[in-house]
């Protein structure tokens, strides 16, 4: 008798029907009508299961922050225009160090002041690759300049007494403003 997941796989491989056509489906289903090719994919498919439960088991404890990958349209530079892959690749490691545009906040005001669109994204990890996108379009000598605008943060005092100093500083800004 055949099962729910049986049945829902076999639902899953007729939707390939669109991406492959119904030649490969016709071709696949006379070679499984012989002996040696239904002893061959029987075969296949319990290894398929047992690699399945071994990588299942093996797997670690699943990571909530995933490392961003370096764009596209910068590892494509970097045979091309070496000079400018170097320029993007150590300002991408600093964004993604925060050592740079520490917040989304800043990596939004960064490109409009270099005359980028606002990047859309919802977190700060996600507006790194599209901002690198963007810049890759720069020359070299304005990409330096945009680069070297770029305030470098570190990461300062947070403590309660470095916070008290902000704040009664930009309060003694404001007072000697008025």
């Amino acid at each position: 008798m055949t099962t729910q997941p049986e049945l829902d796989l076999l639902v899953d491989l007729a939707k390939l029907l669109k991406k492959y056509g119904p030649e490969p489906f016709e071709l696949l289903a006379k070679s499984i009508s012989s002996p040696e090719m239904t002893q061959h994919l029987s075969t296949s498919l319990i290894q398929v299961a047992k690699i399945a439960r071994k990588t299942l088991k093996t797997k670690g404890p699943a990571r909530s922050k995933q490392e961003p990958s370096i764009p596209k349209s910068l590892t494509s530079l970097k045979n091309i225009e070496p000079e400018k892959y170097q320029l993007l690749m150590n300002f991408y490691t600093d964004l993604t160090a925060k050592a740079v545009l520490p917040s989304l906040r800043d990596i939004k005001e960064f490109a409009v002041e270099c005359g980028l669109p606002e990047p859309r994204a919802k977190s700060r990890q996600k507006a790194i690759s599209p901002l690198i996108n963007l810049l890759v379009q720069f020359p070299n000598a304005q990409l330096i300049a945009k680069i070297q605008s770029a305030k470098k943060y570190d990461t300062g005092d947070r403590s309660l007494e470095g916070w008290t100093s902000i704040i009664l500083n930009r309060q003694r800004r404001l007072d000697e403003k008025q």
